[in-house]
């Protein structure tokens, strides 16, 4: 989420004109002796297991070794496994880029970065989030106002093809094809094995303002207002929208710690144990109140409590939603223990657990859809700026990415004052709905139609019900498919096949199917009935 060059016939010899140019200014990890000729090695032996999958013309899945997303896997397809893949192999601070393997988490890159005084433009608020997932898979974060998803900070990546070859794409340059079919396309034309990311220059602190808002209009309005006239003192956008008549934005800016503008300011960390939520302490601000938090503390802000899914853990125990609680329970409340205790008793599909990413002009509908449908709060509210001008990648979760006559429906409200952006608004829509199959499956549905009716499309890590037609009535199918055969992927599951959810009956049959789906084994019985779901999942957590 540059210039490696096409591979030469000599594998171990190639190079990447970016990293050799960085050869004399990189700095590399003093801990972990890891060179870019090791790196070669492990990635020539995944490339011969691919080559011999493809000889046998076997399907096979990337495993990375985890994950933040919430879509279920087949167990009986074969896996690749690349979760050694997890190195820094350089950061160049003259070029600004580092040169990083795809499962590089991002506190652990933005710890290495910020030593230099830079950081990657746009950082996902999940700690665990790795760099591969974030081009793969289409992730914005509080600078996406400007900067636009993770995809458009990386230049350049190396990739295993789907018969076993090696090649290096960039951006602007040698197999663009290729890098802008593999961008938010969920590792579906190969497998991406490094990333040279652009990086920009980061302060050891944040200001923070916090904006309060009357109800949607105002926030939806202000947000408006804020990403489309200059703002040259503003760094980071969001906003939490608590109901229908309260919401907060929330701006910030890089600012030293030692300057003499900061020593007066308040200063406030979420990473700590004792540390708040920071949903919870961004509701409770006045208007207009400033603050200062760490760099690293502001990037992973939502990480303790998962934005608010803590707080479902916490009431589905009945436990109150207090700082001692927090505090008690804080090695189970990240979200990288929730993201695993969810996986492990398939939990999430008893909850909406979706990204989506509307025009401006429908969002307004869209949560007063939300408000009379689903009842879910908080919303999250992310600003995304779609970078128009350059050839339409195919993953891109934007309503009609084709580039074509539907760019027209675009009102007034969506002009950006710069004439190469057009600007959406991400919903994160997270909380508890009908667990039974049969409501939990017509809820998804009635969403997937509402977004069709608003120009609104979902970001790809959760599951979708769409039937295929529908499916790839968002994507442009045709050029799809042929980029697939071109680079060799066809042996990979396609987007859709890694993003719905299965069913063998026609929408008519929806219900009766649903109460099929419904026959558990006794095992998911017992996981699904309290507490013992709940205790597994904490299992899980600490010891597994």
């Amino acid at each position: 989420m540059v210039g490696f060059g096409i591979v030469h016939d000599c594998y171990p010899r190639r190079a990447s004109f970016i990293f050799a140019a960085c050869l004399d200014r990189l700095h590399l990890d003093d801990m972990v002796p890891y060179t870019h000729d090791q790196h070669d090695l492990a990635v020539r032996e995944l490339a011969d297991e691919v080559s011999r999958l493809y000889a046998g013309q076997v399907a096979f899945r990337i495993n990375h070794g985890s994950t933040n997303s919430t879509r279920r896997r087949d167990p009986a397809t074969p896996q690749l496994h690349i979760a050694h893949l997890k190195s820094i192999l350089a950061i160049d601070t003259e070029q600004q880029l580092a040169i990083v393997e795809p499962n590089v988490p991002l506190d652990f890159l933005v710890s290495k970065t910020l030593q230099y005084g830079l950081m990657p433009p746009v950082v996902m608020e999940f700690p665990g989030i790795t760099v591969g997932g974030g081009f793969s898979g289409a992730s914005g974060e509080s600078t996406g106002w400007k900067e636009g998803l993770f995809d458009c900070s990386v230049e350049e990546v190396e990739i295993i093809l789907g018969n076993g070859e090696i090649v290096h794409a960039k951006r602007d340059g040698d197999n663009a094809e290729l890098f802008n079919a593999a961008r938010c396309t969920l590792g579906t034309f190969g497998v991406v094995t490094l990333l040279t990311i652009r990086l920009t220059k980061a302060k050891d602190s944040v200001q923070l303002v916090y904006h309060q808002t009357a109800g949607i209009k105002e926030t939806i309005q202000e947000l408006a207002k804020l990403c489309q006239e200059p703002q040259e003192d503003i760094d980071f956008i969001e906003a939490v929208q608590y109901n229908t008549e309260k919401g907060v934005i929330i701006t910030g800016r890089h600012v030293s710690s030692a300057s003499a503008a900061a020593q007066h300011i308040a200063q406030q960390r979420f990473d700590r144990s004792t540390d708040p939520w920071f949903y919870m302490h961004a509701g409770a601000r006045p208007e207009g109140y400033t603050e200062l938090v760490p760099t690293q503390s502001y990037l992973f802000r939502h990480d303790r409590g998962a934005f608010w899914s803590g707080g479902v853990f916490l009431k589905y125990y009945g436990l109150p939603n207090t700082r001692f609680v927090r505090w008690l329970l804080n090695p189970i409340m990240t979200a990288r223990a929730i993201y695993k205790a969810m996986l492990a008793t398939d939990s999430a599909d008893s909850a909406i657990i979706q990204d989506l990413l509307l025009p401006l002009e429908t969002s307004e509908a869209f949560v007063e859809y939300v408000a009379a449908e689903l009842d879910i709060w908080p919303l999250w509210i992310c600003p995304i700026m779609k970078k128009t001008g350059v050839e339409p990648v195919i993953g891109w979760p934007f309503y009609k990415t084709r580039g074509d006559e539907n760019v027209a429906l675009y009102s007034d409200l969506n002009q950006s004052s710069s004439t190469n952006k057009e600007l959406f608004l991400n919903f994160g829509v997270w909380g508890p709905t009908d667990p039974s199959p049969t409501a939990f499956r017509r809820t998804n549905r009635r969403m997937e139609q509402k977004l069709k009716e608003l120009r609104g499309m979902k970001v790809p890590y959760a599951a979708n019900f769409y039937t295929e037609k529908e499916f790839w009535d968002l994507y442009d199918r045709q050029r799809y498919q042929d980029l697939r055969r071109k680079w060799h992927a066809e042996a990979l599951p396609n987007m859709y096949d890694k993003v719905h959810r299965k069913q063998t009956c026609p929408d008519s049959e929806v219900e009766e199917s649903a109460e099929r789906q419904g026959q558990t084994t006794w095992t998911d019985q017992v996981l699904g009935t309290w507490p013992f779901g709940g205790l597994y999942q904490i299992f899980t957590v600490l010891f597994r």
